[in-house]
């Protein structure tokens, strides 16, 4: 660049940075000193040449754990922040000028950097030992004695005092979830009503035993939360509010607060998730309990008996160690209708007659329950709501469709990288291609797109893989539709290419095949 290339940045760490020499020096401290071993990606770049202005949009990734002059003793959190650079050069093609566009109150965040601010010292030391469980011994030299507490959230209606809540927070973050963490995101202070706004979010597993909470769960939380603490006249806070989605996060860690769900319903959830089959259900429900479900593979089921039996081979045979959860539950008196609504994860590794053999891919599929129960509590009827669809694409099955065979086979042909030696069997020997792609361009057969992709797949990402999504097939125009996903490394040379960046693509695509 020129010697004397001028430098400019909306952003509060650069606002005093003027050149191009100051703001490369800044970089270096940031780099070398205070994020050692950072890294960053060049993600796209262009050039103007009617402004002589070249942008580069990148992505600098780090984690603050050495000490540099002017900024927070290390955090050792980390950061991943996009931003654009507009670079000016003159007639001889040295810059001299760069703007930078860069939103670095997100960055900040991520690391725990806070710009200066006129948020009171005792609020912002009073949110830290809270959140870190510190109780009551620690947090009581920052706010008042009689300092109150409200929150509109189930498990704390009962706590006024910050005292209270304190001693609550302790108990959640030290015994209940031992090892737990939180961030503040972001923090602010109105001084005409003295109101500190912090924002945070709290990360906790369930593994401690503590008083008045259900036994431990082992599940995870991560939850968002805001406090309005108020502070008096001498910067002591006297009030806290908290707003919380309560709910959700003990949903997250599958606790559930006292609810008036028929417990032979909830029996009955648990039971057939988990795979207990027909022997255990029967308990909870009448022994003629219908099943409904407007869902492709279990169209055929028509009793509660049936559907037990079908989830017990899904759960224990055809996805071994599959797992759930109860994300929320309800109960309508007025119906006699309880209401569950659950993820289920598993991986197809098992043989379970009926279905296709072992793909070993996952699902992670959401659905609801309506069961009705009967006067003595009994379950009598289940309707089931779930996109079967969508969870038989993750795992590779196919329901039952009219696209056509060969349609089929050449798009597996093609993606896993066999060539035209495989996929002339299921095309014409002339037929078409083409792309409004870059590297397609001059593409016009199928046979020169299988041995491109050949080479993509085998030479240039040996070891890549790909994913059927999706498919249909429209028989008006006589038209298949296939939504992929392709996954590889460039590690191999290819003619035409560059050389191996060894670095990875995950692209998604349609094909339409006539």
């Amino acid at each position: 660049c020129t010697h004397d290339a001028i430098f400019s940045a909306q952003a509060e760490p650069l606002k005093d940075i003027k050149t191009v020499y100051g703001y490369s020096e800044w970089m270096k401290g940031i780099a070398l000193v205070a994020m050692p071993g950072s890294s960053y990606e060049l993600n796209s770049q262009s050039f103007d040449a009617k402004t002589n202005t070249a942008m580069f949009f990148g992505t600098f990734h780090g984690t603050h754990s050495g000490h540099l002059e002017g900024f927070p003793a290390p955090t050792y959190k980390s950061m991943e922040t996009q931003y654009v650079y507009s670079i000016h050069v003159n007639a001889h093609g040295k810059v001299d000028k760069i703007t930078k566009v860069w939103h670095s109150a997100w960055a900040a965040a991520q690391v725990g950097w806070t710009a200066p601010s006129n948020v009171p010292a005792d609020a912002v030391h009073l949110f830290h030992a809270c959140e870190s469980g510190k109780g009551w011994h620690d947090c009581k030299q920052y706010c008042t004695h009689d300092a109150i507490f409200s929150a509109q959230a189930e498990p704390l209606k009962d706590i006024k005092t910050v005292y209270g809540y304190s001693e609550w927070m302790k108990g959640i973050a030290l015994v209940a979830m031992p090892g737990s963490s939180y961030e503040l995101n972001s923090q602010s202070f109105d001084a005409k009503t003295n109101t500190a706004m912090f924002f945070g979010t709290f990360h906790g597993t369930h593994s401690g035993h503590l008083e008045g909470f259900p036994a431990p769960t082992y599940k995870s939380m991560e939850t968002q939360y805001v406090y309005s603490i108020h502070v008096n006249a001498h910067g002591k806070v006297d009030k806290i509010t908290k707003v919380w989605h309560s709910a959700w996060a003990a949903a997250q860690v599958g606790w559930t607060a006292p609810s008036n769900v028929p417990a032979d319903a909830v029996h009955l959830f648990h039971a057939c998730e988990s795979g207990k089959g027909w022997q255990e259900c029967m308990h909870f429900c009448t022994h003629d309990a219908s099943f409904d479900a407007q869902a492709e593979p279990l169209n055929d089921i028509k009793t509660m008996h049936g559907y037990a039996e079908w989830m017990e081979g899904i759960a224990v045979v055809a996805m071994p160690g599959s797992s759930y959860e109860l994300n929320a539950q309800s109960f309508d008196p007025e119906t006699s209708t309880a209401t569950f609504f659950g993820t289920f994860r598993g991986t197809h590794t098992g043989h379970l007659h009926g279905f296709p053999a072992p793909t070993h891919r996952s699902m992670d599929t959401q659905y609801v329950y309506s069961m009705h129960v009967n006067v003595h509590g009994k379950v009598d009827r289940i309707t089931k709501v779930w996109h079967s669809a969508w969870a038989a694409a993750q795992v590779g099955w196919t329901l039952s469709s009219s696209v056509p065979v060969d349609a089929e086979h050449l798009f597996h042909a093609c993606e896993s990288g066999k060539g035209w030696h495989e996929c002339m069997r299921y095309c014409t020997h002339d037929a078409m291609f083409s792309a409004q792609a870059e590297p397609l361009k001059d593409i016009s057969t199928v046979y020169a797109y299988t041995e491109w992709m050949k080479g993509i797949a085998v030479v240039a990402m040996p070891g890549s893989s790909y994913e059927l999504n999706a498919q249909s097939f429209d028989p008006k125009t006589s038209t298949a539709t296939f939504f992929g996903t392709f996954r590889g490394t460039h590690t191999g040379h290819l003619h035409g290419f560059p050389a191996p960046t060894h670095k990875s693509m995950e692209t998604q695509y349609v094909y339409n095949m006539h």
